[in-house]
């Protein structure tokens, strides 16, 4: 039968399988607000109780007429149960409800005893995993430490890489905001961390303990949550973060899947260690056994619970009508909700806004605000943008100068701005009169900052002191320190001053063309340019002589290139590479075993790095893969590779293709065996690839593109 007018219907159920914890987080509701009952409570879910929780699901699921359930392992910390334990309560429980209804199980944990053979249980079992973690360790070790305040933070992070190994486990990560952490360090490193989903939390507190630190700096949490949102919609919109999509989906007025925002239902209990029922766990910071509910598992059916006065009140608080006067008036009341109800207790119970009211409003409107001028401005506001210009336009250079043009346009803009914060940033904070007086002549001429934004060093300069300023620790590709440079100003300014611009600039002598990669690469010394400058220019007539636009396209969009060698490398291997901190840079070598390259490698390398970055232009814009921690092989790469990657190995190899296929028709004695070779391997590894592309998460923009690169692969 199904569920009663005055009864919740209960879809997810937190089940507390340890009340102890090896973390002592200093924000902990459990351990270090009003309810204590930990205390008393058995340190695991005993089997008595395992059994009796499984048989009381079936039966309430049967009586709700429930075909899809959520049950979540917590604590405490879980794993203290162990994972044998765990795979095998779920086993239970599965077994319980039966084939009819999906549960889903998922398991909350700060992952300090997380292990290979662990994931692979949980892996076998379907059980989901998300990790508490509150950002780099120098934010992370603000609160959660151990009782004698040792650093959490290597035991989690290792947590964090066997996760992100694992996809089909790693349900996303929980961080609990301290605004002493700028947002920017933690959605960069979240974003490079490439987690799945990251849910941003207010510290829990209301009126009778207000958040920590607000009393001194009254707009504190609100200045970093607008922050916060800016920046993420701006620049991380990829990375899913729950908080942010939520409101966003509450301010279109759709439900919003957080009870942080909007109205809702009760559609949560929770099971102690004891077999108690309890309400929501968060409202232990209300008071002393401010969640207990009548009953335990083992003498009284969910069903009972599900009626209950107790969650009939909870449910009264959810909507308009259960809220304080106040916020029933308030012009955002439809977006906020009222907000969480544990933040809204005080002397008067819950008849109370939500202690971060001031915080919710500013956030909302500002919100708002974007939304606004997006659609005014007509940028798309969804997650992953879908670009609107005909793919195979853009793919191919002959028919792409418009959506390049447009497309480098946005990236030069955007670039500008980081150079102009990063002048400012100089400006301000150096000591050095000579380094303040640069960036001014640098900043108060609009012309110098566009042409300045188009040089690949220059814009790796500004990333990294940005990075720096912001509290992030930067380092080179080799682990090396980058530390803060405040004379390249001036290196700027002369350059400016003494060079005629010309693209690509060959070889120069550009610090930050080189640093962002330590010792890993090695440059070659500037007694290579006479032999290497005319080899340069042989393999740029031979793309020109093949395709002009294509050579003009590259010379548009690469601003320079470095000659390199990679002494760790086959010494008959022919090493290029690009990368995105170094925007419009090709690095590529011009020997091998001591002699130089034929120029038509060199054209195969050059070919190859412009190619990616013409399609970093686009990603700017759309990306062509959803965010995703999953990993893929690669034909062309003998390490697992995140989706992204295997996508622009494809765009590559399709041009590729094109330029063998070419040079094989021009019948050179000694390119016709290389040339052959070439396609056959380049055939055989694109068709693997395709396949791989047709089962990755693509953006409705990486679909179109990678439907008209298969076309081209067939040409």
């Amino acid at each position: 039968m199904a569920v009663s007018a005055g009864e919740v219907q209960l879809t997810s159920f937190l089940v507390k399988v340890a009340s102890r914890c090896n973390l002592d987080c200093d924000y902990c509701y459990v351990y270090h607000h009003a309810d204590q009952s930990w205390r008393s409570m058995p340190r695991l879910l005993s089997l008595e109780n395992r059994e009796a929780f499984a048989s009381n699901l079936a039966s309430y699921v049967q009586h709700a007429e429930i075909r899809r359930c959520v049950v979540v392992f917590h604590g405490g910390e879980p794993l203290l149960m162990g994972s044998s334990e765990l795979v095998a309560f779920a086993a239970q429980l599965r077994e319980a409800v039966g084939a009819d209804v999906q549960l889903d199980i998922g398991m909350q944990t700060n992952g300090l005893l997380l292990t290979r053979e662990a994931i692979d249980e949980f892996s076998s079992a379907d059980i989901g995993i998300s990790l508490s973690l509150d950002g780099p360790k120098e934010a992370n070790d603000l609160h959660r430490t151990s009782r004698r305040g040792r650093s959490s933070f290597e035991q989690t992070y290792r947590a964090l890489q066997l996760l992100r190994s694992a996809p089909d486990v790693f349900a996303g990560v929980i961080a609990v905001i301290d605004p002493r952490t700028p947002p920017r360090q933690l959605l960069e490193f979240f974003s490079e961390q490439q987690v799945p989903r990251l849910d941003f939390l207010l510290p829990d507190a209301h009126h009778l303990r207000p958040p920590p630190g607000r009393l001194e700096q009254p707009d504190v949490y609100e200045r970093w949550l607008i922050d916060a949102f800016d920046i993420w919609f701006t620049e991380y919109s990829g990375l899913q973060v729950r908080t942010f999509e939520a409101l966003l989906d509450a301010v279109a007025g759709m439900p919003s899947q957080t009870d942080a925002f909007g109205f809702g239902d009760v559609s949560l209990i929770t099971v102690e260690t004891d077999g108690t029922f309890h309400d929501l766990d968060v409202l232990k910071v209300v008071s002393q056994g401010a969640t207990r509910l009548d009953g335990s598992v083992r003498d009284t059916p969910i069903s009972d619970v599900a009626a209950s006065t107790a969650l009939a009140a909870h449910r009264a608080l959810l909507k308009k009508e259960g809220l304080c006067a106040s916020c029933r008036s308030c012009d955002v009341v439809d977006v906020c909700g009222g907000g969480s109800v544990p933040h809204r207790h005080g002397l008067n119970g819950f008849k109370n806004p939500t202690i971060y009211c001031k915080e919710m409003r500013a956030l909302i409107r500002h919100v708002q605000a974007r939304i606004a001028d997006s659609l005014e401005l007509g940028t798309p506001t969804a997650v992953s943008a879908h670009y609107s210009h005909d793919m195979g336009q853009f793919e191919c250079a002959e028919t792409s100068m418009e959506a390049v043009a447009s497309l480098w346009a946005n990236a030069i803009s955007n670039q500008s701005i980081g150079l102009r914060r990063a002048l400012h940033w100089l400006e301000g904070s150096s000591s050095d009169s000579g380094e303040p007086a640069a960036a001014k002549v640098l900043l108060d001429s609009p012309s110098t900052i566009d042409l300045l934004a188009q040089r690949p060093g220059a814009i790796a300069w500004s990333n990294a002191m940005l990075a720096i300023d912001a509290g992030r620790p930067v380092s080179a590709v080799d682990g090396s320190p980058l530390g803060r440079d405040a004379g390249y100003a001036n290196w700027m300014l002369a350059r400016l001053q003494e060079s005629s611009e010309q693209s690509p600039e060959v070889h120069g002598d550009d610090a930050w063309l080189r640093r962002p990669f330590g010792n890993a690469i090695h440059f070659e010394g500037q007694e290579i340019l006479p032999a290497a400058e005319p080899l340069l220019h042989e393999a740029l007539e031979i793309l020109h002589a093949w395709r002009p636009a294509v050579a003009q396209e590259l010379r548009r969009i690469c601003r320079a290139v470095q000659f390199i060698r990679d002494p760790a490398a086959d010494p008959d291997k022919i090493v290029s590479f690009s990368d995105n901190a170094v925007p419009g840079a090709l690095y590529v070598s011009v020997t091998q075993r001591a002699k130089l390259v034929d120029a038509y490698d060199l054209a195969d390398s050059l070919l190859h790095e412009y190619r990616h970055q013409k399609l970093y232009l686009l990603e700017r814009v759309a990306p062509v893969v959803e965010s995703t921690s999953r990993k893929v092989v690669s034909p062309w790469r003998q390490d697992l590779r995140p989706p992204s990657g295997l996508f622009h190995a494809v765009f590559v190899f399709v041009e590729l293709r094109r330029f063998w296929k070419h040079v094989r028709s021009l019948n050179v004695d000694r390119l016709n065996t290389r040339a052959e070779n070439q396609l056959m391997d380049t055939d055989a590894r694109l068709s693997e690839a395709f396949l791989t592309l047709a089962g990755c998460p693509l953006t409705a923009t990486g679909r179109s593109l990678v439907a008209v690169l298969e076309a081209a692969a067939q040409e």
